[in-house]
């Protein structure tokens, strides 16, 4: 799942929404490289795996879920049901039989591969072999030079605007408070590489 930083307030989603950051209408095709390099020589242990890269749009990690449309700004916050339509779509065309599967991200895709590791792997045939690669998806608490947690504070604003709680690890949440979540990855039960 790509990168792409999260939107926390309004007006930075409004600005996303103008870019390839925010729409499809924007977006042009990426080719495969690197884990998910078709060759060989480059990629011995996954080049004949089927891949998908999913092109991250929300702001949020996948886990906005907010039923009502912003009517101002026209934004839906709905990454989580972007998340599922996926995850189904790519079940009904086989995933659903898969002997292996790694769910991997980067940065903002690479907490999305965190905090959707266990619900991946549960919807996978329980002999699946499955692994999670989070890949600059960690976050670090730290205060900023204006005193700020600015992590912690980021979270909390992307958890509020996008409606995320339902949506996050309740082995995370139930131990820390959302906006912690970005932070402390806890009791996961799928097997997780950063």
């Amino acid at each position: 799942m790509e990168g792409g930083g999260w939107c926390k307030t309004p007006e930075e989603c409004v600005i996303r929404k103008g870019n390839f950051r925010g729409s499809s209408k924007f977006m042009k095709p990426l080719s495969f490289s690197g884990i998910l390099g078709g060759n060989q020589q480059f990629n011995p242990d996954f080049y004949n795996w089927n891949r998908v890269k999913v092109r991250y749009c929300d702001g949020s990690s996948f886990t906005g879920d907010v039923e009502e449309v912003d009517s101002k700004t026209n934004l839906h916050f709905r990454g989580a049901r972007v998340w599922d339509a996926i995850i189904e779509d790519l079940l009904n065309k086989g995933m659903s039989k898969a002997k292996s599967a790694i769910l991997s991200g980067c940065s903002a895709g690479g907490l999305a591969a965190v905090l959707h590791c266990d619900k991946f792997k549960d919807l996978l045939p329980p002999s699946a072999f499955v692994k999670c690669v989070s890949d600059a998806g960690y976050f670090i608490d730290g205060t900023d030079i204006t005193g700020n947690k600015f992590v912690r504070t980021s979270f909390k604003n992307v958890v509020t605007l996008h409606g995320s709680v339902k949506n996050l690890p309740s082995s995370c949440t139930s131990r820390v408070s959302p906006e912690l979540v970005s932070i402390i990855h806890l009791r996961l039960k799928g097997t997780l590489f950063s």
